[in-house]
């Protein structure tokens, strides 16, 4: 077994701990886990930075202040997932399902998140600036106290509401 494969299956099996020993022992290495399943664990703490995971299934996970700088996200579904005070800067997102996630006080500084779905997400606290959110489905998400400084924000409700006034 590999050793990504083995850190796999630390996190499959919630052993976070044992995973982020692994991790900072691997730092430069970038765990391909592009289309895995991962919904309902709980990987709260978790050192995901600069991960692969491009289709993976992230729904109802508990990702509560994990790490996911640099990560590589586009197209995975992170539904009804608790990424409270999470890690997210420079994190390429493209076309995520976020919907009905909680982000608050997640840090999403320059993230990639064109055509993301943000539908029925808490973004309270939660920290753009200069996120790429083009395009960016935002329909009854909670924004109260969301931080979008220079974040991209043409074909959003955002973008649209700005430019009336």
């Amino acid at each position: 077994m590999s050793g990504t494969e083995e850190a796999y299956k630390f996190l499959a099996d919630g052993k976070v701990s044992e995973f982020n020993t692994w991790r900072m022992k691997n730092l430069t290495t970038r765990p391909d886990y592009s289309g895995r399943d991962f919904s309902g664990k709980d990987l709260s703490g978790a050192y995901l930075n600069g991960i692969i995971a491009d289709g993976a299934n992230f729904s109802r996970c508990l990702l509560k202040g994990t790490n996911l700088v640099q990560a590589s996200l586009n197209g995975s579904n992170f539904e009804n997932a608790d990424l409270r005070d999470a890690l997210l800067m420079y994190t390429e997102m493209k076309n995520a399902r976020l919907n009905q996630a909680d982000l608050a006080g997640a840090n999403l500084m320059w993230a990639n998140l064109q055509g993301a779905d943000f539908s029925q997400s808490k973004l309270s606290k939660t920290v753009m600036v200069e996120a790429n959110l083009q395009n960016a489905k935002l329909d009854g998400a909670d924004k109260a106290g969301a931080y979008a400084k220079y974040a991209k924000l043409d074909g959003t409700p955002w973008f649209e509401q700005a430019a009336k006034h």
